[in-house]
């Protein structure tokens, strides 16, 4: 990853400031959210995988381990000695232009749809709208996702993995390593019967994660408000039942989710030329240093 020093608005530079949570300590706090992270969610998730605990008790082991990410960024900074209350109250901004929400929800059936069309074009997959799940239940299960099924994840990934790394790293290659995790985070859930991930394809899996990890970014930086990516989490993770060639049975497929893939890797492509690796946004990149105080902790 290519280092970069992040400047204030006033224009002076963020290295060597906040030592623990940004500048030349920037990886630390990463490390011990990563650490925190698959700790929690693995030993979790370990237990099935083991045998120790029935196959049923799955469903409510992968909701419970889904919150591994705030626990690592809890534990990041606690350790830190910084104040949970400021960062979330950082992230969680609601009053942000109304655009950005709307971006949330309508890029997820966007960018299925487009996926549907590549699947057809490209692969020769044919539409079968009769195997998608009711249009009615999408919006209920946004809301559900956002708070507890996937979009609670973002307050690790996105709200603090994301501004550690940006402290020393372009949006681009902070997004990029943010991606990496994730996708490691997610990797148990492949061996377990049972678990959404199971049935799909693997590498197409990683392409898709690790690019959607740029949008994400593109969403949170433009925002400034974690609530953008934790909306957009809650549609991309149930958006996968409305995949116009099938539904949930055409997305397991190896072109079926290939086509997904090849859609989300021409949206980072876009995203990159529009608005540069640096910031992936107009305005300039989060950072730690944005979002939390330094304590007393701080030499500089």
């Amino acid at each position: 990853m290519t280092k970069e020093t992040p400047a204030h608005a006033d224009g002076e530079s963020t290295t060597g400031e906040h030592a623990g949570l940004g500048g030349r300590d920037a990886l630390r706090p990463f490390a011990l959210f990563v650490a925190g992270t698959l700790a929690f969610s693995w030993a979790l998730w370990a237990l099935p995988l083991l045998g120790l605990v029935p196959s049923s008790a799955m469903g409510v082991l992968a909701r419970v381990g889904g919150f591994g990410p705030l626990v690592g960024a809890l534990v990041a900074l606690t350790v830190a000695d910084r104040s949970v209350r400021e960062w979330l109250r950082s992230n969680l901004r609601v009053r942000i232009p109304a655009r950005w929400y709307a971006c949330a929800l309508v890029l997820p059936p966007l960018l299925v749809g487009a996926a549907g069309v590549v699947h057809v074009v490209v692969f020769g997959a044919s539409l079968d709208l009769d195997a998608i799940n009711p249009l009615w239940f999408y919006p209920v299960a946004v809301v559900i996702v956002s708070l507890v099924g996937g979009g609670q994840e973002e307050l690790g990934w996105r709200a603090f993995a994301l501004p550690a790394l940006q402290e020393r790293y372009s949006a681009a290659a902070a997004s990029l390593g943010v991606g990496v995790v994730w996708t490691l985070w997610h990797l148990p859930l492949f061996l377990i019967p049972g678990s959404p991930q199971q049935e799909l394809p693997l590498g197409p899996y990683v392409v898709a994660v690790l690019a959607v990890s740029v949008v994400f970014t593109w969403l949170y930086n433009s925002s400034g408000s974690v609530l953008v990516p934790m909306l957009f989490h809650g549609g991309i993770n149930p958006i996968g039942a409305y995949f116009p060639t099938g539904g949930i049975r055409a997305m397991e497929t190896l072109t079926g989710y290939g086509s997904y893939a090849i859609v989300l890797s021409g949206a980072v492509v876009v995203l990159l030329v529009v608005y540069g690796p640096p910031h992936l946004a107009t305005r300039r990149r989060v950072t730690m240093t944005d979002l939390v105080s330094p304590g007393p902790d701080t030499d500089g």
